[in-house]
This record gives structure tokens, C-alpha cells and sequence, in this order.
């Protein structure tokens, strides 16, 4: 299967962001072989995944409108962007979330999700950072991916730190820590 990362719009955004996210993506990835490509439909978010009380879209029914998309299609990965707020019971907001790997069934999930709502600047109250909101995006999508890929949340100075809230962000590296990097690289040279 060739491995191609499709970036899917979920919900009505501005496409400039999965472009950048796109160039982003392909050069922070490209020693994996990894293409990235913008798939052209977006899935439509309805009443039924958004909470009126919490006023944010509920990501684990998010989660499973895209897991029906992409099962009909076998993808390598799927990435959903979104640019509305989104929660889960366990957590009253969320950069992004993918179900975390299953080891002992041996199975990983394709799929991934990202809200770029609460990575402006604009949404924290202070002035506009276009290579800020940028560079957020970039390690929020990396990091999301890192778990499709078979990674847990890591402790080192890495994008596969957890992420409570926004300073958690700015303070990880876009890129994978050596001990990320080998388990990557033993992920993909099984894939072959």
C-alpha cells in the first residue's frame, strides 16, 4: 500500500490551511516515503455531534463520522482538520485526538483528528501570529499521526508530549525524539 496521508476537511474551514499543512507535513515526514495529499470533499459536521451545553463539537462522535468515511476506503492514514471547538468527557477541550494504538491485538487506527480553533492566538486573547498558528498546527498534526503510527505520549523533549494547554505546545519540538524516531523507524520498515 503506498503510504499517502490524506488531509480531510471536516466541517466549513479556510483550505489555505490544509495547503500549508500539506508542504508542512511532506517535509517534516519525508524520510518515511510518505506523500501527502488534500482530499477534495469535506465531510459536513451536523447537529448530532455538536453539544449545546458544552458549545464545542463532541471529537469522539467526530471520530466516528471519519472512522465510516474511511472505512469504506482503505487509506494509510487519514487526518481531519477542523476549525471548531471540540471536548470529550474526559477532557473539556482538545487540540486533536486519535484512538491511542491497541498492542496487544496488534492493530492501529488510519485515522486522526485536529482542531485548529484553540491554536490562534486570537482565541487566547492576544494579537495574531500567522507563523505561530502555523508552526501549531504542524505539531499537533505530527503528533496525532504519531499515535496512528504506534506512539504513546512520551516524556522527552518531543511532539509526542501531551499537550494540557497551549504553553504545552509552544514548548514541544515540531519533530520526534530519538526514542520516537527508532520505534517510527522499526513501524515503517515492518510495513515493507
Amino acid at each position: 500500500m503506498k503510504r499517502v496521508i490524506y488531509l480531510q476537511k471536516i466541517g466549513q474551514m479556510d483550505h489555505s490551511i490544509l495547503i500549508l499543512l500539506r508542504k508542512n507535513l511532506k517535509w517534516s515526514l519525508k524520510q518515511f516515503n510518505i506523500v501527502v495529499d488534500i482530499l477534495k470533499d469535506e465531510i459536513p459536521l451536523t447537529k448530532a455531534e455538536y453539544n449545546a451545553l458544552e458549545r464545542k463539537y463532541d471529537a469522539d462522535l467526530v471520530m466516528q463520522k471519519l472512522y465510516k468515511f474511511s472505512n469504506k476506503t482503505k487509506f494509510f492514514r487519514i487526518l481531519g482538520i477542523m476549525d471548531y471547538d471540540i471536548f470529550t468527557r474526559h477532557y473539556n477541550f482538545l487540540f486533536g485526538s486519535a484512538k491511542n494504538p491497541d498492542k496487544k491485538r496488534f492493530r492501529l487506527s488510519p485515522f486522526a483528528i485536529i482542531s485548529v480553533t484553540r491554536l490562534r492566538e486570537e482565541f487566547w486573547g492576544k494579537i495574531e501570529n500567522n507563523a505561530l498558528f502555523e508552526l501549531r498546527i504542524l505539531k499537533e498534526a505530527i503528533h496525532e499521526l504519531g499515535h496512528t503510527f504506534g506512539l504513546f505520549h512520551c516524556d522527552n523533549y518531543c511532539v509526542m508530549r501531551f499537550s494540557e494547554w497551549i504553553g504545552n505546545t509552544d514548548d514541544k519540538p515540531p519533530k520526534f525524539c530519538e526514542n520516537c524516531l527508532n520505534e517510527l523507524r522499526s513501524f515503517f520498515k515492518n510495513l515493507n
